[in-house]
């Protein structure tokens, strides 16, 4: 049996630290479905006042299963454990990482309200496993709520293409303004676009920022393989107006903790809602509408205000199955005093 053992991300705060074992024994747990070998005996390790990550494997880890641990949110450092004549010795792996752009992307921008990235890349990470698509398929990802952009620039890190929806236009108009400074700054060649894609007159009109990039000038030269982010400025319910039938992969995003953003619970109200039952009750039909049978939406909330079978049965009657209902696979995780996040985990189901 062979046994390895995961340094966790330090990450960018001490108390996300603090609070990130148990998601990532659940994070990890989700991704021991897609390897190769049969993991078992997965739990939190303390050595020499180390934290890790521990599992057990019969078969050593191939290179598949290399890739998929080395992508996971929390992995920092990969070790094997071996026994040298008594004493304990950590075998370095060198870890597989997917990065098309590079991961500080997500910690440059700083605003009020902003989730931990590695969050971010987490619920990312556990929507891919839980959906019948991996890390090779040309995936395509939507974020709702995309605020000013971090899971489009997760998304981004991962080489698949990020498309995001935001209600209020000082927000998208910070998000473009960072991503066209950044790629700037990187020097990749890119270009943007802006377009209408819905209403037929000034008044209705939605429009979308669409950045396209490479690289290099000569990569750029090849529409194929040109990344692509772009971001609309309207109503999350309205998705299916914007974007065609099953276009994403996966839908990833933050739902409103009454923090700094919202979205509108009726379609003739302009009034803000931040309760994310209302919000999904709307929004779901055309979530569902645009994504893969296949994919998954991965939505986290503060349970303080909505219990979570609530919103896995709003769910379940759009259509998706509950994936993380185990108590192996448990997200939540207290922020501050008004919030303990969570996550909901949902497939859509195959007609």
């Amino acid at each position: 049996m062979n046994t390895y053992l995961i340094l966790q991300n330090p990450g960018h705060n001490r108390v996300y630290y603090n609070l990130s074992g148990d998601m990532a024994l659940a994070e990890l747990g989700l991704a021991s479905e897609s390897l190769g070998s049969d993991c078992k005996g997965i739990v939190i390790k303390n050595i020499k006042g180390i934290r890790y990550v521990s599992f057990e494997t019969k078969e050593d880890l191939t290179a598949g299963d290399i890739q998929i641990i080395s992508n996971l949110s929390f992995v920092f450092a990969i070790f094997k454990e071996e026994d040298c004549n008594g004493v304990l010795s950590l075998l370095p792996i060198e870890r597989s990482v997917t990065e098309y752009i590079d991961q500080k992307i997500s910690s440059l921008l700083k605003y009020a309200g902003k989730t931990n990235e590695l969050f971010t890349k987490m619920m990312i990470n556990v929507a891919l496993l839980a959906s019948d698509f991996d890390y090779n398929s040309q995936i395509r990802l939507l974020d709702p709520i995309a605020g000013k952009g971090t899971t489009l620039f997760e998304a981004a890190v991962y080489n698949f293409e990020a498309m995001g929806i935001e209600i209020d236009p000082k927000s998208t108009h910070a998000c473009e303004i960072f991503f066209k400074k950044f790629l700037e700054e990187e020097k990749y060649k890119h270009q943007a676009d802006s377009r209408r894609v819905y209403g037929k007159n000034k008044t209705e009109a939605v429009f979308i920022k669409e950045f396209e990039y490479a690289k290099s000038k000569q990569e750029f030269k090849e529409k194929s393989n040109r990344k692509k982010l772009g971001l609309v400025t309207g109503q999350s319910q309205d998705a299916d107006k914007y974007f065609k039938k099953n276009s994403f992969h996966l839908i990833v995003g933050d739902l409103p903790y009454g923090i700094a953003h919202g979205n509108t619970s009726d379609k003739n109200s302009k009034s803000i809602t931040r309760n994310p039952y209302q919000l999904l009750s709307q929004c779901l039909p055309a979530w569902s509408h645009v994504l893969k049978e296949g994919g998954t939406v991965v939505i986290a909330w503060n349970s303080f205000v909505i219990p979570k079978h609530k919103l896995s049965s709003l769910f379940q009657e759009n259509g998706f199955d509950i994936v993380n209902e185990g108590p192996e696979l448990q997200f939540e995780h207290m922020v501050d005093k008004s919030i303990k996040r969570d996550i909901v985990i949902a497939k859509k189901k195959l007609s």
